[in-house]
């Protein structure tokens, strides 16, 4: 099987804000793997950082 070395995640919203107009926030990650990391722990990683970006930039983001 081949090894994961790279993983790439994105995610992004589209609002529509009414007259015509739309507001697209976009996050994306791009992850280099060595071999001791686990591909599927880095994807889950990497989705919930994509996540939390685009709800910050939706103005959405968890109170800490």
């Amino acid at each position: 099987m081949p090894k994961v070395k790279q993983i790439s995640v994105g995610a992004s919203f589209t609002k529509n804000l009414g007259n015509f107009q739309s507001l697209k926030v976009e996050a994306n990650i791009v992850l280099e793997l060595d071999d001791r990391d686990d591909p599927s722990a880095a994807y889950e990683d990497a989705w919930a950082k994509v996540q939390e970006q685009v709800r910050n930039g939706l103005g959405k983001g968890q109170p800490r």
